[in-house]
């Protein structure tokens, strides 16, 4: 069986093409060193695939980093 590359995606569109092929994942969050999950709650985050590592036929685990969305307000300034 031929493993997608989802390297570079966002998680969700991953999770579908993994799916779609059969294919059973773990997914590893990978935050900043003094970062917690809860940190980014409420926030406009993006998750990414950062790493693919295949651990058996069928199996990978992939490494997801948050990526913050910059909003600009009416004004031109960010927040």
């Amino acid at each position: 069986m031929e493993m997608p590359n989802v390297l570079a995606l966002p998680l969700e569109e991953a999770t579908r093409r993994l799916t779609q092929a059969g294919c059973s994942f773990d997914v590893e969050l990978l935050l900043p060193p003094r970062g917690a999950e809860e940190d980014f709650a409420g926030q406009a985050v993006r998750k990414y695939v950062v790493r693919q590592q295949m651990l058996s036929a069928n199996r990978l685990v992939l490494t997801v980093v948050y990526r913050l969305r910059k909003e600009v307000r009416d004004n031109g300034s960010e927040n």
